[in-house]
């Protein structure tokens, strides 16, 4: 079962495993990049202190994101699968102080892990969601050929001469 908050004392130095399911639909900075409001994440994350007595928070998320292709528009489940771990500090300054591999997750209050698996959703998302390679086409569609007939200069086709004619 997942908590809704880790608080800082729930972190100690034998990790504690805590794993639940959560609503894609319900996480305010994913919901809007979602094709449809369905689907779920699963969260496996487990708190602990590190050696230098830090927050330290260790997971593995994995979800099937719907997102709409942006070649054929239609529904796609972009699939998340990733393990994380990351270092819990109270600032952003804190977390520069961090040694380069460490990845800071700022929270100055307790954690709430929906929170860490939506930004982890969210890294892991794709710049331009697309359908694996051959699995769809582009829809079919006739704009090029409205535009060619729509354009104002339409009717001076085929009444303008090249320069090699001279019309007599």
């Amino acid at each position: 079962m997942l908590p809704d908050r880790l608080a800082p004392d729930d972190f100690a130095a034998a990790p504690r495993t805590h794993e639940g399911r959560l609503a894609l639909a319900r996480m305010p900075h994913l919901a809007p990049l979602l094709a449809a409001a369905e689907g779920e994440a699963w969260l496996q994350i487990a708190s602990s202190l590190d050696e230098h007595g830090q927050r330290v928070l260790e997971g593995r998320i994995e979800a099937a994101v719907p997102l709409t292709c942006q070649r054929c528009l239609g529904l796609y489940r972009y699939p998340v699968a990733e393990a994380f771990r990351v270092v819990v500090v109270g600032s952003e300054a804190e977390g520069e102080d961090l040694p380069a591999e460490a990845e800071p997750y700022v929270s100055a209050g307790p954690v709430q892990p929906q929170a860490v698996a939506e930004e982890e959703i969210l890294l892991a998302l794709p710049a331009v969601a697309l359908h694996p390679s051959g699995a769809c086409e582009a829809p079919a569609h006739d704009a090029g050929a409205q535009r060619e007939t729509l354009s104002p200069f339409a009717v001076l086709r085929g009444r303008v001469r090249s320069d090699g004619e001279d019309g007599a």
